[in-house]
Order: structure tokens, then sequence, then C-alpha cells
């Protein structure tokens, strides 16, 4: 129907399970693809930030927070596209609620401050003189 044309007000629970919808109806076809890039661009910006760390426990931990990111993003996407059942996910940074953004940003911060220690780790390796490293 065109830019700011559709009919977003007709879906159902539009502001929190079905946000990705609604913004698809309003907004268009180019956009959610768009959506979609943004997404899958954080989950493998998480995945190289884990294949970059060090120490084992921090790789896993931020793989398993990667997996749980796109896992939820699929959730939504998936169960608005009628793909799998609906189960009421939010789609991360876009939903309305408080309480998943506030868990996504802090999914962010674990990550970020993951990789803030791996590279002081780093640098701390580096600056150690070679007699030490033996």
């Amino acid at each position: 129907m065109g830019l700011c044309e559709g009919l977003p007000y007709r879906i159902t629970i539009a502001e929190t399970a079905f946000i990705f919808s609604a913004l698809s109806e309003e907004l268009g076809a180019f956009f959610a693809i768009c959506l979609i890039l943004v997404e899958v661009s954080c989950f493998t910006l998480f995945v190289n930030v884990a294949l970059k760390m060090t120490r084992r426990f921090y790789k896993l931990t931020a793989l398993g927070l990667a997996v749980e990111y796109i896992f939820q993003v699929f959730l939504t996407i998936g169960g608005v596209t009628k793909f799998i059942p609906s189960t009421g996910v939010t789609l991360p940074l876009v939903s309305y609620g408080g309480s998943s953004v506030i868990s996504t940003v802090i999914l962010f911060c674990i990550i970020q401050g993951m990789y803030v220690l791996n590279c002081r780790e780093e640098d701390d390796i580096e600056r150690k003189p070679k007699k030490q490293r033996a």
C-alpha cells in the first residue's frame, strides 16, 4: 500500500510478540530485510568475539550468548511468519517491554566486557619480557 499506509493496528499483540509483522506492514519488506540483517550482523559480531577469546570459558560463554541471541531472533521472526508456532518471545531491542530490552543490553555488555578483558590479558602477555614468558 505504500510507506506509512499499512494497517499495523489490526495485528494482535503488535507491541510485543508481533512487532516484526507490524513494522513490516507499516514500513515494507525492504525495512524487514534490513532489520533481519542487523540482527544477523549482531550475531556474527558475537561469534567473532567468541572466536578471538583465548580462554575456553570465555569462548564458550560468548558463543552460548550468541546462540541464545540468534535463537531468540529465530523464534520471534519464525513465529511471526508462521514458519514455527508462535512462542511470544520478544524481538531483541525492538519489542516493547523493559525487561526484554534490559536483558538484551546486559547480554551485549557481558560480551563486550569479556572482549575487553581478553584484550587486556593479551596486552599483559605482550608486555612481559621474553624471559618471564618461558
